[in-house]
């Protein structure tokens, strides 16, 4: 359970930096005028909104595990 904790959690860390381009390309990048811009930021943001949102899941199943175990 510990190495799938840490794997999502490296995941969650991906996802976070995944929509900081994103941002970062839709508020100062100037990308979004383009139809591939605009793909690219949709892409990032999408991306990175997938793969952080199995970690707090994952985590709070851990946490129950280890409170049952107690």
């Amino acid at each position: 359970m510990e190495s799938m904790l840490k794997i999502f959690f490296y995941l969650h860390i991906v996802g976070l930096v995944l929509i900081g381009i994103g941002l970062y390309l839709l508020l100062y990048g100037g990308a979004g005028q383009e139809i591939n811009g605009m793909l690219l930021i949709a892409a990032t943001l999408g991306l990175g909104g997938l793969m952080i949102s199995p970690y707090p899941v994952v985590k709070a199943i851990h946490w129950m595990r280890s409170k049952d175990t107690k």
